[in-house]
């Protein structure tokens, strides 16, 4: 099976190309997603950015010591 999947699309006047069913599909990109635009030569790269729940728990197995800092001392106030 080929990973290749190729459309054509025309470009508006004001510059806006619709993002083919199938490829939006196939990247999950839905309704406000983020895409990042990535020129490289003479080739257009798009790719969507990942959502926050994404990173949920990415630095789970990694010992970051106390990240919680410690409490200041009250302060009298005059």
């Amino acid at each position: 099976m080929s990973d290749i999947l190729e459309v054509e699309a025309i470009v508006s006047s004001k510059g806006q190309v619709t993002l083919p069913a199938a490829m939006r599909a196939r990247l999950g990109i839905t309704p406000g997603s983020h895409i990042h635009f990535e020129l490289r030569g003479n080739e257009l790269v798009i790719k969507p950015e990942p959502p926050m729940s994404a990173y949920y728990g990415m630095l789970k197995d990694y010992e970051l010591g106390d990240t919680e800092p410690g409490k200041e001392p009250d302060r009298e106030f005059e």
